[in-house]
Parts: C-alpha cells; structure tokens; sequence
C-alpha cells in the first residue's frame, strides 16, 4: 500500500508541474497579441485545464487555486497589493443566488435520505409496477430518473443500489436480466439530472454564465426534459433488447427487506426521525417543487423560493449542523471556481480571442453546438463533467456570440445537457463506478451503452432547442 501510495503522490507531483509546465510555455511564449490581463487569464485556463484532466489534486482544490490565481494576477496591477483594485470581484461566485439554489437541492437530498422518504417511493413504485421484469425495469428507470431531478445522481444510484440488491440475489446467474437493472439504475441517475438546474454541476454552471439571460426554474424543464426523457426511453429499450430476461416474473418480496441491508445507519447513532418530521419534509418538498415550478405565475425569484426549504428543514430538526457538514460542499466550490472563471475570460476579453481562432464563416449555430457537444461529451467520459463544461462553456459563449448577440443561450444549454451524455466507462460518472462496483457488468456493457448516448444524445437535444426557439 505504501508503495502504491509513493507512486500516486509521485505521478500527481509531476502531473501539477507537467500542467504549470504546459501552461507558462503556452501562455507567455507565443506573441498573441493580447492584454496583459488576457495572457494571465490563458495561463489560468491552461493550468486549471492540465490539472483538472491530470487529477493532480482534487478538482475542488483547482477551483480554489483559479480564483487564488485571479486574484493576484489579474485582481493587482503589477502586483501593488497596496492600490485599490477591485479583486473582490473574483470572489463574487461565492454569493451567487446559484449557489443557494443548489444548496437547496443538496439539503433536500440529505433530508430526503434522512426521513427515507426516497426508499419509500422506490419501493412503493416497484411494487406498484408487478413482477414482470419489462415493468420492473420501467419502473426502476422511472424512479430513478425522478430522484435524480432533485437529488445527487450518486447518492441516488447508491440508494437504488441498495434497494435492489435482495431483487438481484433472487435473480438466476445465468439471467441477463440482472444487467438490465443494474444499468438502468446508471443511467437514469445520469440522465435525470439533465431535467432540472439543481439536478446536475453542469446546468448550474451554464445558468450561471447565461446570468441574466438564463431560463427560470420551469423554463429549463421545458428546454431539458423532453430529450432527456427520449433517451431514457430508447436506451431503456435498448438495454432490456441486449439483456433480455430469461424468467417470465423476478420476485419482487425481498425489496421489502432493505431495513436490515442498511447495516451502516442500523448500527450507528443516527436518530431515527419521528412520522411528522416525515409528513412535513414531505409538504415542504412539495410546496418548494410547486413554487419553483409556477414561477412565472407569482414571479418570486427561484433563489428566493430555495430558502423555503433551507429554513425550514432546520426549523423543524429535519436537519441539523451534523447535516450540514454532510453536504458536498467540494462540487458547490467547483461551481464557483469555474463561474470565477468564465467571469474572468469574459472580463479579459480572452472569450472574443478565442472566437477569432475559429473560423465560423459558413458555420450555422447549429454546427457549432454540435461540434461543442460531442466535444464536451468526450472530454467528460475521461474527466469530470463538471469540470469539462468549466472550461467549454466560457469559449461556446464567445463563438456563438459571432454569429448572433442572442444564440448564447442555445449554444450554452446545449453543450451543457450534452455533459450528462459522457457514460461509456466505469469511471465516466459516479453512478458507473457504483453500479460497476456490483460486479454484476463488465466495462463493455458500459461501451455499448455509452456510445449510444454519445452519438444520439446532442443531435436530439439540439433538434429539440431548435424546435422550441422556432414554435415559440
């Protein structure tokens, strides 16, 4: 173990010094012809890249490391710390209403853990549904796919994971149909947070580059469930046409035994909530998705509506400062780093540079997104997609703008939906890693699966804005 430790923390030394490296000599060699705030903004792009596709260090800590670097080289004039300049405006990110919408989305996953109330629709649904295994895995799917809208696609694959793991024990070796679920679990958690701006990093960090400019609550639903939910659909066909089952009817009775599987939380201190606290999580989730979902009717911000939820999941004990601690606040700063750094390119004029090196005569938004989506979409399969669109979205912005003041927005929720397409290997996506770690599939299931969703899944998400902005 130590050996193996020595050669990781030698590989991701000389990976931060390969990225630093790669970065100064792309930077400051060449003669761009730009500021001397664009050229130090290419330098942090660059660095920030190398490192987020190296893993060098955590992808959290680059985040922290693009702002620290904003701050000093572009935040000062020559390095006088002792002049008034505006750095702070590096760390606004930190205080973005976005920010608090995905807080409330993490603090309703944890409350929903909490009370249980996820298992509960898990199970309720696939009882619902019967034994027959083209239900099930519909079933599977469509609550997974749910979940994911409002929940972490990790922690709603470990959940389902868990629910389903007595189904799989009763399922025949020999049965393909025990792949077919567990796939379905991965990729309806992947796809699901496609539908909502708080379901995915990468919705959030195009909402925030689109600013003003970006669809309300309701208004990115229209724009991303219908494709999402398209390929769901193929792809749960897909997977029941590879792993079709070999027993007429799975016995469904052992899901009804999750209680004793979740040994982690029986054997701890957890407080076991009592009903109410469940009846008013339940309300509060409703009252909350409603507001968010009519709010062209009463026109209260979105971020403003997110507080309902964070006040009173606290108010009532539902959450706690134990809670608290729990919440991913590594994916929050990686959002944050990468809003500072798209502000950043734009602020530098490093955005309308980048536009000029593409030539885009000839070239109708529609290539563009394209190119930019299957882009991102490979990018992703190999880094996080989080970080992918860190990087992609500030550039996509710049080049659509060629064309039309008003095709960012296009541009931008494509490439950004197009982020949750990248799941061809085990470690494309957690929810991969979790299902691979049931060993019940090979990374080739993955590839074929993957593929699928890569090649389809940008022209149908384009096809559809395309659709939307010219009816509408």
């Amino acid at each position: 173990m130590n050996s193996a430790y020595k050669i990781f923390t030698q590989f991701s030394f000389l990976s931060f010094f390969a990225s630093l490296f790669a970065a100064l000599l792309l930077a400051y060699t060449p003669e761009y012809g730009l500021s001397k705030e664009a050229v130090n903004t290419l330098f942090i792009l660059i660095f920030a890249a190398g490192l987020w596709i190296s893993e060098a260090i955590p992808a959290f800590a680059v985040s922290l490391l693009v702002v620290a670097l904003e701050i000093v080289l572009l935040g000062f004039s020559d390095f006088d710390f002792s002049a008034s300049n505006e750095w702070e405006i590096y760390l606004d990110p930190w205080s973005s209403p976005l920010i608090f919408l995905f807080l409330a989305g993490f603090i309703m996953a944890l409350a929903a853990s909490k009370t249980k109330i996820d298992v509960w629709l898990a199970k309720k649904v696939l009882f619902y549904v019967g034994n027959k295994p083209h239900n099930i895995i519909t079933g599977l799917m469509a609550v997974t796919y749910f979940l994911s809208m409002f929940i972490s696609n990790t922690a709603t694959a470990a959940m389902m994971m868990t629910i389903i793991a007595p189904m799989l024990l009763s399922i025949k070796s020999s049965n393909p149909f025990s792949k077919a679920t567990v796939l379905g679990v991965a990729v309806s958690a992947n796809l699901g947070g496609m539908a909502t701006i708080i379901g995915t990093p990468p919705n959030a960090i195009a909402v925030g580059i689109l600013g003003q400019s970006a669809p309300s609550f309701i208004g990115w639903m229209g724009l991303a469930l219908v494709p999402s939910l398209f390929i769901v659909i193929i792809l749960r066909f897909l997977i029941v046409k590879l792993y079709p089952s070999n027993e007429e009817f799975i016995n469904l009775q052992s899901i009804g035994e999750v209680e004793h599987l979740d040994s982690e939380t029986k054997n701890s201190n957890t407080e076991i909530l009592p009903g109410w606290k469940r009846v008013v999580t339940i309300v509060i989730f409703i009252i909350t998705i409603l507001l968010w979902l009519s709010g062209p009717l009463h026109h209260i911000p979105t971020t403003a509506i997110s507080f309902l939820p964070i006040i009173g999941l606290t108010l009532f004990g539902i959450i706690d400062a134990d809670d608290i601690c729990k919440i991913r606040w590594d994916v929050i700063i990686l959002i944050i780093g990468g809003l500072s750094l798209g502000f950043a390119i734009s602020k530098s004029g490093l955005d309308a540079w980048f536009a000029t090196l593409i030539e885009t005569d000839g070239l109708s938004l529609f290539w563009i997104a394209l190119i930019f989506s299957y882009f991102v979409v490979l990018v992703s399969n190999f880094m996080s997609n989080t970080a992918a669109t860190n990087i992609t979205l500030p550039i996509v912005v710049a080049i659509a703008a060629t064309i039309s003041a008003s095709s960012s927005q296009f541009a931008v929720i494509a490439v950004a939906l197009s982020a949750s397409f990248a799941m061809s290997l085990p470690v494309s996506t957690p929810p991969n890693a979790i299902v691979f770690a049931s060993n019940k599939v090979i990374s080739r299931d993955f590839l074929i699966i993957g593929l699928v969703t890569a090649l389809i899944g940008p022209p149908v998400v384009i096809g559809w804005l395309y659709f939307i902005n010219t009816v509408f």
